[in-house]
């Protein structure tokens, strides 16, 4: 059995760029993990529409904010799973997973099922890619969650 953690995405400010990572999961040598769920919420009160998509990347990107990651269960074992948010230079692109348009007047809210889970081998990057640009400095809010096994 693995651990489970969850990472607030609070308030973040996504700028107009059109290639960004909303967030970026690198696993530590040794710690596969595997993406739970995912929910964004926007502050904006009228409709607009953007394209996002699941990415495996072969190098990390630079940029952005580290998020601090809550363990599901509130024991001592510390995360091996290092979390960034809005990553502006996005590293180099693997794999294309699951895209998305999302309408920002409501939720989004990504929970596959337990076949459709995306596993990340140990050492491996998962990102949350914005592929169109918003119209301004929009903030969303969320969450991730992910469970690491080893």
């Amino acid at each position: 059995m693995g651990r489970v953690y969850t990472a607030p995405l609070d308030a973040i400010s996504v700028t107009t760029d059109a290639d960004q990572d909303i967030f970026e999961m690198v696993g530590t040598a040794g710690y596969p993990f595997a993406l739970l769920a995912f929910e964004l919420y926007s502050a904006l009160t009228t409709d607009e529409r953007v394209r996002l998509r699941l990415v495996r990347r072969s190098t990390t990107g630079s940029g952005g904010s580290a998020l601090t990651e809550i363990k599901q269960d509130g024991g001592g074992a510390a995360n091996q799973t290092a979390v960034t948010t809005l990553v502006t230079t996005p590293g180099t692109i693997g794999d294309i997973g699951p895209s998305m348009y999302w309408s920002t007047l409501g939720p989004l809210i990504y929970r596959p099922t337990p076949q459709e889970i995306i596993e990340i081998v140990s050492g491996g990057r998962l990102c949350l890619n914005l592929q169109s640009a918003v119209g301004a400095t929009r903030t969303w809010s969320g969450f991730l969650s992910w469970i690491e096994y080893g």
